[in-house]
């Protein structure tokens, strides 16, 4: 393989690419092997497929999932940053560090916020911060949603992450945000900023199906989406029932956290792991999106629409979407409202085809990932090679 040598650190290996975050991840990292010398850096969930990512071409750099407590106490001194605490494992960090002596990258692409300290003093002669959300105003945006005491936590955390945000404002030279809304978040910058997207690998529509249930599929393990299925659950879902006594709700995801499984009862289901999503949006009439808490975009909005499910969503769940509202998107924040357009589309299932089949055709014009990634994948490493490669 020719081409710039590339680092990319991410949270978590990305294959199999079974949450959001994973999803962006393989999807970047599977083009960038197709025209530059990639090694990657992250914890292995468990899960991690490395024979998967090596075929690539792709050289790994893991660790084990999740770091001793003993790492906490270095990560918070290091950065400040609880969160960041989380994600430092010395050892991890020499092994990337031994890499990038032995293969100098030509390019280190930092995919969240937290991992900088793994990669801050490599002295690459180009850094790129793909970002998935501004993390500190996703911090910021949770500690609303909680009590006093928690609150407070929060929004320290999210300016000790925003500290860490500035550092790479200042030594990125390009930046890519995921949505205009999170590119207005960021800390000032001179790098020259480039709006991504998130995207699918588009399908085909599934068949409709006559069943009356409503799916939020979601990493039910993470804390914007723990709170989004309980309030969902609790305020918006007794609502529908009120109005649709056999209408059904399916939490579908991995790791569902004790909150979660706790919904499980009469019309409510939580599914835990599945091999694959595209059997429940199958059987579903709805998508829902109902984030109180956010940064980026949906993924799971643009997989809905994509097999042809129209989706009710928060402003904030369809945040970075924006353009496909009225187009398979349906928005209302409070839990009347969101109920209503649930119910809505249950009891009109050609209103439901034709919006699914709207935001089906939008997703494909718009949201494949080809296209949404090329200006990250240009700046990291171009077709053309304007950047030379280190020899």
């Amino acid at each position: 393989m020719t081409g710039p040598r590339v680092l990319v650190a991410t949270k978590f290996l990305p294959l199999p690419a079974d949450n959001g975050g994973k999803l962006r991840a393989w999807a970047t990292l599977r083009r960038l092997a197709a025209r530059a010398r990639v090694t990657v850096a992250g914890f292995d969930d468990g899960t991690a497929d490395v024979a998967g990512l090596e075929a690539l071409g792709v050289r790994v750099l893991g660790a084990p999932w999740p770091p001793g407590r003993a790492s906490l106490p270095e990560g918070l001194l290091r950065s400040g940053s609880a969160t960041t605490a989380r994600f430092w494992d010395r050892a991890l960090a020499r092994r990337i560090r031994d890499a990038a002596v032995d293969e100098r990258p030509d390019v280190v692409v930092v995919e969240y916020a937290q991992l900088l300290p793994w990669v801050r003093r490599l002295g690459a002669p180009r850094v790129v911060h793909a970002s998935h959300n501004v993390e500190s105003s996703l911090i910021a945006s949770m500690a609303a949603t909680r009590s006093a005491v928690a609150r407070t936590l929060l929004t320290a955390e999210a300016g000790a992450v925003r500290r860490l945000e500035r550092w790479l404002a200042r030594h990125a030279d390009t930046v890519s945000v995921v949505s205009e809304r999170d590119r207005a978040r960021l800390p000032r910058t001179s790098a020259t900023v480039v709006v991504c997207p998130n995207g699918v690998d588009p399908g085909e529509v599934l068949p409709a199906d006559d069943e009356p249930l409503a799916v939020f599929v979601a990493q039910l393990a993470w804390a914007p989406n723990v709170d989004a299925a309980t309030w969902l659950a609790s305020e918006v879902w007794p609502l529908v029932r009120r109005r649709r006594p056999h209408a059904r709700l399916a939490l579908v995801g991995r790791d569902p956290s004790p909150a979660v499984q706790a919904l499980a009862g009469d019309g409510i289901e939580v599914t835990g792991s599945v091999p694959s999503v595209r059997p429940w949006l199958a059987r579903s009439a709805v998508g829902l999106a109902p984030l109180r808490a956010a940064g980026g975009s949906r993924l799971k909005i643009l997989e809905s629409l994509d097999a042809g499910r129209p989706v009710v969503a928060t402003r904030l769940g369809a945040e970075g979407l924006e353009d496909l509202v009225g187009h398979g998107v349906v928005v209302a924040d409070d839990p009347a409202g969101l109920a209503a357009a649930i119910v809505d589309l249950l009891d009109d299932p050609a209103r439901a085809a034709r919006l699914g089949g709207e935001g089906h055709e939008a997703v494909a014009a718009r949201y494949g990932w080809d296209t949404t990634l090329a200006p990250l994948l240009e700046a990291v490493a171009p077709a053309g090679g304007s950047h030379a490669a280190s020899s």
